[in-house]
C-alpha cells in the first residue's frame, strides 16, 4: 500500500513538473511593427477625355452635326500617333433644349472619347491639335504608370526594411534579441496619379500647351511581427 501511494505521488510530481515546464516554454515574445514607403516614378501614360457638343433644331440634325465634328476630332487624335485601341467612346447623348416655359426649342448632342497617350511628351501637342479640330469638351491629362508592378515591389522592399529597423530599435531598447518574422501582412497598394490643369490654354494659342508630367507616387505598407527572446 505504501509503495502504491509513493508511486502515485511520484507520478503526480512528474506531471506537475512537466506542466510547469510546458507552461513556461509556451510564453512567446513578439514585436509587431508597421512599415511604409513611397516611391516617386516617372509616368508613362497620359489619359484624356475629348468630346464635342453640337446643337440643332431636331435630334437627328444635332446628332448628325455632332457626328461630323467628332469624326474630325478622332481623326486628329489618330494623326498624333494614338492607336485606335487607345481611343474608347465614353458616351453619346441627345437631350432636348427647353426654354423657361418648358417648351423644347432644339436639341443638344454630345459625344466623348477616352484617350490613352503612351508618349507623354506629346501631351501638350495633342491637346492643341484636338482642340483645333473642334473638341469643346475636354479633361485631363491624368498621368500614371501603365505597369506599376516593379515600382510597387521596390516600395514593398523599402517598407519591409523600415519595419525591421523599427523592430531592431524596439528590441534593443527592451533588452531583447530580435528573431525572425513570424508573420508579414501586406497593406493595400496606393497609387497617386498626377493631374494637369492647363488644357484651357489650348483655346488661346496654337502653340503646344505647356504640360509637365511630373511624377506619380506608389506607396506600399506592411505589418510585421518578429519573435523576440
Amino acid at each position: 500500500m505504501k509503495r502504491s501511494t509513493f508511486a502515485l505521488a511520484l507520478v503526480t510530481l512528474l506531471v506537475l513538473g512537466l506542466a510547469t515546464a510546458c507552461g513556461s516554454s509556451s510564453i512567446k515574445r513578439t514585436i509587431s511593427v508597421g512599415g511604409s514607403a513611397t516611391i516617386k516614378a516617372k509616368p508613362n501614360l497620359a489619359n484624356f477625355s475629348f468630346g464635342v457638343t453640337k446643337n440643332g433644331p431636331s435630334a437627328a440634325q444635332a446628332l448628325a452635326s455632332n457626328s461630323k465634328a467628332m469624326a474630325r476630332v478622332i481623326a486628329a487624335i489618330k494623326n498624333e500617333g494614338v492607336a485606335p485601341r487607345d481611343i474608347q467612346t465614353q458616351q453619346v447623348s441627345v437631350n432636348p433644349i427647353t426654354n423657361l416655359s418648358g417648351v423644347t426649342t432644339g436639341y443638344s448632342a454630345s459625344n466623348s472619347v477616352s484617350v490613352d497617350l503612351h508618349d507623354v511628351a506629346k501631351a501638350g501637342t495633342l491637346i492643341t491639335t484636338v482642340t483645333g479640330a473642334g473638341a469643346n469638351l475636354e479633361s485631363g491629362p491624368t498621368f500614371s504608370q501603365e505597369n506599376t508592378d516593379l515600382t510597387y515591389q521596390q516600395a514593398l522592399g523599402k517598407a519591409l526594411d523600415q519595419a525591421r529597423g523599427k523592430a531592431v530599435a524596439m528590441a534593443r531598447r527592451a533588452g531583447l534579441r530580435l528573431g525572425k518574422p513570424t508573420s508579414i501582412k501586406e497593406g493595400s497598394e496606393n497609387i497617386v496619379p498626377i493631374y494637369a490643369n492647363e488644357m484651357a490654354s489650348a483655346k488661346l494659342s496654337a502653340a503646344p500647351v505647356p504640360v509637365r508630367p511630373g511624377r506619380v507616387e506608389v506607396t506600399a505598407t506592411v505589418t510585421v511581427s518578429y519573435s523576440a527572446s
